[in-house]
């Protein structure tokens, strides 16, 4: 839960927020929104180019360090906007000091360290982590929009910006790396008898890892997945915007919808300890591209509503992802086999903030991007249902 805490702080300022800043920081910097867009969309480089040097990092020193220093960088980060007065500034400010950071103490050092407490309940582990986005967004989008009429972007990112640093720093003091720092083993079970073997011990390397077919089955079915989920985080403030609706409206939806994805990931992670969790992220992807069709056709409240309900499962990608990787290439290389993955994942979806923003200031609306998002969702479905069919063998230096 302590971890949790990191993402529910982190949405309401770098994922869900980031909607409500971005039409006062274009009018502000007098840029367009595909080039605020941009600034979004590049910030995934450094971590995809780093990932699997986090990785390495996380499996020698522990995800706990790694989440303290970060979270106190990401947050200088933020307190920085203060002096921001242009566009190159902006840049220079997300990929120098935000980008990578705020990636590794939101994302990153709480999924290695919740993946090595968990075995049995791994997906269902990992949903209640990334809950907290939901949870963050529901809560804090209001607040987030509130702190832009009242004070400003500027001094709303410092705000979020010191609340990230502190919540680092105190996450820090309470978790610990592995259940071994406690006597313990995954799952909470007590540690075995000396000379036992441990189950923390077995694993592919990465190297093992990328030579079987669901990796890349996975890799280009979360890719295709994050088309959606990442275009929504940014964009979907602005679409009903667009669409007619008040800053209050869309604010309302854009947290209800944080509400619901809390509420999708912890359903989609239990049925994925339940049921094989490709088959549950194929049948999920259905529900993405109906939501995709109603914002297309929609122009009201109700329609709003049904959407935001079918974009549910959008967040769901990551839990499921990291747990299946967790159980089928085992916990000694995890970190290094995320991380590797993770960079492929960052480099193949770096342009999914940026596409909606050039089809908007195009075109002057999001119609476009929607209809690509359409079967996009259908083609992912596709993906995962040929991904659960992929079945992966243990090389023989590879213990059970």
């Amino acid at each position: 839960m302590a971890l949790a805490l990191m993402r529910f702080i982190g949405s309401g300022i770098g994922i869900y927020g980031r909607g409500v800043l971005l039409i006062p920081m274009e009018q502000d910097l007098n840029v367009g929104r595909d080039m605020i867009s941009l600034v979004f969309a590049a910030t995934i480089l450094p971590p995809a180019l780093l990932g699997p040097i986090g990785g390495k990092l996380m499996d020698r020193f522990g995800g706990r360090r790694v989440l303290v220093i970060s979270s106190i960088v990401a947050g200088m980060g933020f307190v920085s906007l203060l002096w921001v007065n242009s566009f190159f500034m902006l840049v220079v400010v997300y990929m120098g000091f935000i980008s990578l950071a705020y990636n590794w103490c939101i994302w990153q050092a709480p999924t290695a360290i919740t993946n090595n407490w968990f075995l049995h309940n791994k997906a269902l582990g990992l949903s209640i982590l990334s809950a907290g986005v939901g949870a963050g967004g529901f809560a804090l989008v209001p607040v987030v929009e509130f702190l832009v009429d009242s004070f400003g972007w500027r001094d709303t990112s410092a705000i979020g910006g010191v609340a990230l640093a502190v919540a680092g720093v105190s996450v820090g003091i309470f978790v610990r790396n592995r259940p071994s720092e406690k006597g313990l083993e995954p799952d909470g079970i007590s540690a075995p008898a000396s000379g036992s073997p441990s189950r923390e011990s077995w694993g592919f390397t990465a190297r093992q890892a990328m030579h079987t077919r669901l990796f890349w089955l996975m890799l280009v079915g979360a890719v295709l997945w994050l088309s959606v989920e990442l275009s929504m985080q940014l964009h979907f403030f602005p679409l009903l915007i667009s669409k007619g609706a008040t800053t209050t409206t869309a604010a309302w939806f854009t947290g209800f919808l944080a509400a619901m994805t809390l509420g999708g990931v912890l359903l989609v992670g239990w049925l994925s300890d339940k049921f094989d969790g490709r088959y549950v992220l194929s049948f999920f992807g259905l529900f993405l591209a109906a939501a995709m069709v109603v914002l297309l056709v929609t122009g009201s409240a109700p329609g709003y509503l049904l959407a935001t309900v079918l974009l549910a499962p959008v967040d769901a990608i990551w839990p499921v992802l990291w747990a299946i990787i967790g159980r089928e290439y085992g916990p000694a290389f995890y970190n290094t086999i995320r991380g590797t993955i993770y960079g492929f994942i960052l480099y193949g979806s770096v342009a999914w903030q940026y596409l909606p923003g050039v089809v908007f200031e195009r075109t002057g609306s999001y119609d476009i991007w929607l209809i690509a998002m359409i079967v996009v969702a259908l083609i992912t479905t596709v993906i995962f249902y040929f991904a659960a069919r992929s079945k992966v063998v243990r090389p023989v230096d590879v213990a059970p």
